[in-house]
């Protein structure tokens, strides 16, 4: 009887352990199964995320794997490791880091993708290489067979050697190609006269390009159905007449003189460079968003004129990003009132004895403005001017509702301006401190993106920060620290 116990124990024991094995073995098939049991198409829009050596390495995985790579729609090829932060629009000459965090593959991964068979047209192809002759020729065969395979966007940055050009030829037999997007980095393009090949494209970009002012006007005018348009670099181009543009984005410091802008239907515009004549923006009825950095650092003290330009020009302007170096000389006239501002983002560089509160005056001109979002920078070699002086006018604002603040540091005139727009928008619903900056996007180099990651707030930096906002002021608006 003890002998038969125990042999039921030792079955019962056995029989836990096979059930747990089972029980483990289900879990890890039931992952597996979930996994795997997902549409080709979820699959596939998974692995367009990923860079393409890993995307193209999990065809090793498993059978349900293996075939996915050939609906793969989006290729990444690099001949250098970039950091995962990276930002493309600012990829440039690079020759040190280069060296030391090249792609040895690069060449390699190339002509596998060039020998690719496909049975499904792609949609994205982006290289960033060197720019080197060893390279020239891989490149150009892989961006022939993308051509061939019906692809709709390419991207390119170079990196090294700069006298890289795009070849435009094997896009000019196709007057219906399907390519609409083109951006391209630090590399040469020139078009002949008689060029056809990108009457399809409806976004092009373009970065620090080796290419003459003629080069980049007869570019243009093949591009009729263009509905944005990037230049950033040196583009001295006069007269832009683009009917269906909706997007402009013009990075660059050259001496404009009469610039005008024929675009009827743009909604947005990105500009940093010198002062606009008021004449540009006449033909832009529909313009609602606008980011404006200006570079007349020469003249500083025409700064306070310009508050007042802009507000004449852009009247009809929902949502306004302003860079503002606080001007040597003294009081700006009131600006123009903006009627349908909704969202006003105010980047300023200033000394360190600025007191702030003369940005209520953009509040002033913007009656009905709902959001207000700030962050501020101090430079050293501002203290020598003299400012803005502001008067500071008993007004009500009863329209804003939020308050971003960036790049927040607990300065007491920081921290007078919050109280001043506690004492001023009755209706205000939440003042936010962020202490990040706000920083540029990737390909938008003015307008913000959405709240960056901040550094976390001590207790003891909210008790301090509080106590300076209650101290003789009542309100009801929420605060957050972020």
């Amino acid at each position: 009887m003890e002998k038969s116990a125990a042999q039921s124990a030792d079955e019962r024991n056995v029989s836990v352990d096979k059930s747990f094995l089972q029980l483990n073995s289900c879990k890890k098939q039931c992952l597996c199964d979930w996994i795997s049991g997902l549409p080709d198409e979820i699959l596939v829009s998974i692995l367009d995320k990923l860079d393409s050596k890993t995307a193209v390495g999990t065809s090793l995985l498993s059978r349900r794997w293996r075939h996915l790579r050939s609906f793969i729609e989006s290729f990444y090829f690099s001949e250098v490791v970039l950091p995962d932060n990276h930002c493309w629009v600012r990829l440039g000459p690079m020759r040190d880091y280069f060296n030391t965090h090249r792609d040895h593959h690069f060449v390699e991964s190339l002509q596998w993708f060039t020998r690719l068979k496909r049975d499904t047209p792609l949609r994205r192809l982006s290289l960033v290489f060197s720019g080197s002759a060893e390279c020239s020729d891989v490149v150009n065969s892989a961006i022939a067979s993308a051509a061939q395979h019906g692809i709709s966007e390419v991207d390119m940055a170079i990196v090294v050697r700069m006298e890289y050009e795009f070849p435009w030829w094997l896009f000019s037999g196709y007057r219906s190609s399907p390519l609409t997007s083109l951006c391209l980095s630090h590399c040469k393009l020139s078009v002949p006269l008689d060029f056809g090949g990108f009457g399809s494209l409806t976004k092009l970009a373009l970065v620090q390009m080796y290419m003459s002012l003629k080069e980049v006007q007869v570019l243009l005018r093949f591009c009729t159905n263009l509905v944005s348009l990037h230049l950033i670099g040196m583009f001295d181009i006069r007269i832009l007449r683009l009917p269906k543009l909706k997007e402009l984005i013009l990075l660059m410091t050259p001496s404009w003189g009469k610039f005008k802008v024929d675009t009827p239907d743009l909604q947005r515009l990105e500009y940093c460079g010198e002062m606009l004549p008021t004449s540009t923006f006449q033909s832009i009825p529909c313009l609602e968003h606008v980011s404006l950095q200006f570079t007349d650092d020469i003249y500083p003290e025409y700064d306070a004129d310009k508050l007042e330009d802009i507000s004449t020009c852009l009247t009809h302007v929902k949502s306004l990003c302003l860079r503002y170096q606080i001007p040597k000389l003294v009081k700006p006239r009131t600006p123009a009132t903006f009627l349908n501002l909704k969202v006003l983002t105010l980047n300023i560089a200033t000394k360190h004895s600025d007191d702030l509160l003369w940005m209520f005056m953009f509040l002033i001109a913007a009656p009905y403005l709902a959001t207000l979002r700030t962050t501020v920078r101090y430079l050293s070699y501002l203290e020598p001017h003299n400012g803005v002086i502001w008067d500071n006018v008993d007004f009500q604002h009863v329209s804003l509702k939020n308050v971003e603040m960036y790049n927040f540091m607990g300065r007491d005139n920081e921290i007078g301006l919050a109280r001043l727009l506690l004492c001023r928008a009755p209706n205000l619903r939440c003042l936010s401190f962020n202490q990040a900056r706000l920083e540029e996007g990737d390909d938008h180099q003015l307008v913000p993106p959405t709240w960056p990651m901040a550094e976390t707030f001590s207790p003891r930096d909210i008790q301090f920060v509080l106590s300076k906002l209650l101290e003789s002021v009542s309100f009801s608006a929420r605060v957050v620290f972020i």
